[in-house]
C-alpha cells in the first residue's frame, strides 16, 4: 500500500533575509567538494533566484585554474553533478560573477589580493560587501587561514555588513584538535560568524525526523525502549575514496561518517521533546543527549562494540575496482577502516539497555543512508498467532521516505497475521533544496538552525576518540571484506549474536 507525501516547499522561505552585495570565497575551489557540491548547489540557487542580484563567486587554491578555465572546468561539473538539465541563461547568471585566484593559503600575498578585489567590487557596485568564507580545505589548512584573514581584518563586518565563515567537516582530529581549532577560529570570529557545516543537516529528511517523532501522537508514547526493541542507522556507499587519499588517510569511516553524520542523526531521533523548534533549544537537548551515550574506555568495550574493515578487490555496480590499498597515494600496509559498526547504549530513562547500531562502508552494493526502527515481539500476548514484527524504515537517500510495516490479517478464513507495508513517498511530488543549497542560503540569511555548535562537536569526538585510538594503536588483518558485499564477515555475526538481523542494503 502506498502513500504519496506531497507539499511543497515555500520559496519565500528561503529567499527572505537573503543579502544583497554579497561576495562568497571559496577557499580550496579546485577541491572535490567544489567541483561536486558547491558549484552544483549555486547553480540551483540561481536557477530559483535565490542568490543576491550582487554577487560574485572567487574560487581560490593554489592548483586552480585561470578565471576562463576555472569557469569551463566548473560548467563541465555543474553540467555532471546539477539535478536539472543546465539552462544557459542560469549558467551564465553565475559564470558573469565568478573569477579564481591562484594563491598560496600561507602567503601574505594572498589576503592584499583578497582585499584588493573586495575594494575593487565595491567600487563597481556603489557599496560595501558582505563576505562569506567558505573553507573547503583539507582541515589542516584551517587555523593558518584564518590567521591570516585576521591579519588583514578580513574577519571584520565592513561597514554596516556582515562577515561570516562556513568551516567544513571534520572539525578538528578529536577531541583535542577540535579544541585548540576552536580556540584559534574563536580569538578571530565570534561564535554567531561561524557556522560549522554538517550537510546531512540540510536534507530534508534529516529536518523531518522530529516532525515525525514530535507532530504525530501515535509515536510519542511508544517511543522508547519499552516499545522498541533496537535502532539501526545505516550509511553505505558504492564509491571508493574518488581521489580524496590523503584525505581520507586522516579520517577513515568513523571520523568521516559516524563522527558527524550518523551521531547527529541519532541525536534528532532520540532526543527528549524541546519545548518548541528554537535552534538553541533543539542544539541544548541534542548536547544533553550525547553525552548520554555511553562512552566506552576499555578495550574490551571496545571489542565487544566495535567492528572494522577494509575492502578488497570487487565487483561494484557490474565494474571491477581496485582494493582500498591499490588506490594511488594508499600505503601498501593502511589501517584505516573504510568500513565501521558501532554499537551505542543511551544511559538514560527513555533509551536505558536498547542499543542503537551505526553501520557506514565504502564500496558497498548500494548507495543508501536510512533509519530502521524494530519494534519489539508481541508474540507473547498472542501465542497462538503467527506474528511479523512492526518496524518504521526511515529512507533518507537517494530519496526520502517512510516505510511502515504493520500486521494486517488478509482476505479468508485463516487467522493467521501477515505483514503489511505502508509506503510513504517522499520524493515523487516535493520540491526541495538540495543539502548543499539550503545551507548556503542559510548562511547568508544568518541561520544557524542546520549548523553545528562546538558543544555538540565535542561531546561527539569525546563518544569515537577512545575507538578510533584502540584502533590506531592496534593493526588490524585487512582487506577483510570484498567491494560490492555487505561488510566483514564478523559483521553478521556480530549483529546475530544479539539475535538480530541486519536491515538489507
Amino acid at each position: 500500500m502506498s502513500i504519496i507525501l506531497t507539499y511543497q516547499l515555500d520559496e519565500e522561505d528561503i529567499r527572505h533575509g537573503i543579502p544583497e552585495a554579497t561576495i562568497l570565497f571559496i577557499f580550496g575551489a579546485s577541491g572535490d567538494l567544489t567541483r561536486r557540491k558547491l558549484m552544483p548547489a549555486l547553480y540551483h540557487l540561481a536557477r530559483e533566484s535565490l542568490l543576491p542580484e550582487k554577487f560574485k563567486i572567487i574560487g581560490i587554491g593554489r592548483r586552480i585554474q585561470t578565471t576562463p578555465d576555472f569557469i569551463r572546468h566548473m560548467k563541465h561539473r555543474v553540467i555532471q553533478y546539477c539535478s536539472h538539465k543546465m539552462e544557459a541563461r542560469y549558467w551564465m547568471t553565475m559564470a558573469n560573477n565568478m573569477e579564481s585566484l591562484i594563491a598560496d593559503y600561507h602567503e601574505e600575498d594572498t589576503y592584499q589580493m583578497i582585499l584588493k578585489k573586495i575594494e575593487t567590487i565595491e567600487d563597481s557596485w556603489d557599496e560595501k560587501a558582505n563576505c562569506l568564507i567558505y573553507l573547503a580545505t583539507n582541515p589542516s589548512h584551517f587555523s593558518v587561514i584564518v590567521s591570516n584573514l585576521s591579519e588583514f581584518k578580513l574577519n571584520l563586518p565592513r561597514g554596516n555588513k556582515w562577515n561570516r565563515l562556513i568551516v567544513e567537516k571534520p572539525f578538528g582530529l578529536n577531541e583535542l584538535s577540535a579544541i585548540n581549532l576552536n580556540k584559534v577560529i574563536g580569538k578571530y570570529y565570534n561564535e554567531n560568524q561561524i557556522y560549522r557545516i554538517d550537510h546531512f543537516l540540510g536534507k530534508e529528511a534529516i529536518q523531518n525526523i522530529l516532525i515525525f517523532r514530535l507532530f504525530n501522537i501515535m509515536f510519542q508514547p511508544i517511543w522508547n525502549s519499552k516499545y522498541i526493541d533496537h535502532i539501526q542507522i545505516l550509511n553505505s556507499e558504492t564509491i571508493g575514496v574518488e581521489g580524496r587519499v590523503e584525505f581520507f588517510e586522516q579520517t577513515g569511516a568513523v571520523r568521516d561518517m559516524i563522527q558527524s553524520h550518523l551521531l547527529q542523526i541519532l541525536a534528532f531521533l532520540t532526543i527528549e521533546p524541546p519545548t518548541n523548534l528554537d535552534p538553541e533549544n533543539i542544539r541544548d537537548k541534542k548536547v544533553d543527549l550525547l553525552n548520554a551515550i555511553r562512552v566506552y574506555k576499555t578495550n574490551e568495550e571496545i571489542e565487544r562494540n566495535c567492528i572494522r574493515g577494509q575492502y578488497e578487490q570487487g565487483v561494484v555496480n557490474s565494474e571491477l575496482v581496485k582494493k582500498y590499498r591499490d588506490e594511488i597515494g594508499v600505503p601498501k600496509d593502511s589501517n584505516i577502516e573504510t568500513f565501521a559498526v558501532v554499537r551505542l547504549f543511551i544511559d538514560n530513562e527513555r533509551w536505558k539497555g536498547m542499543p542503537i547500531y551505526l553501520r557506514t562502508g565504502k564500496r558497498m552494493p548500494k548507495r543508501k543512508t536510512e533509519i530502521f526502527i524494530q519494534f519489539k515481539d508481541t508474540s507473547e500476548e498472542f501465542e497462538n498467532r503467527k506474528l511479523n514484527k512492526n518496524s518504521i524504515r526511515l529512507e533518507i537517500q537517494p530519496k526520502g521516505g517512510i516505510e511502515i510495516n504493520i500486521g494486517w490479517k488478509p482476505p479468508g478464513i485463516m487467522s493467521d497475521i501477515e505483514p503489511l507495508t505502508l509506503n510513504i513517498d517522499g520524493e515523487a511530488k516535493i520540491k526541495e533544496p538540495k543539502a548543499y543549497e539550503r545551507l548556503i542560503a542559510d548562511a547568508m540569511r544568518g541561520d544557524s538552525t542546520l549548523f553545528v555548535r562546538m558543544d555538540e562537536i565535542l561531546s561527539m569526538w569525546r563518544i569515537v576518540d577512545p575507538i578510533i585510538a584502540y584502533w590506531e594503536k592496534r593493526k588490524a588483518d585487512f582487506p577483510n571484506y570484498f567491494a560490492g558485499t555487505k561488510g566483514p564477515r564478523q559483521s553478521k555475526e556480530f549483529i546475530r549474536k544479539d539475535g538480530r538481523e541486519w536491515t538489507k542494503i
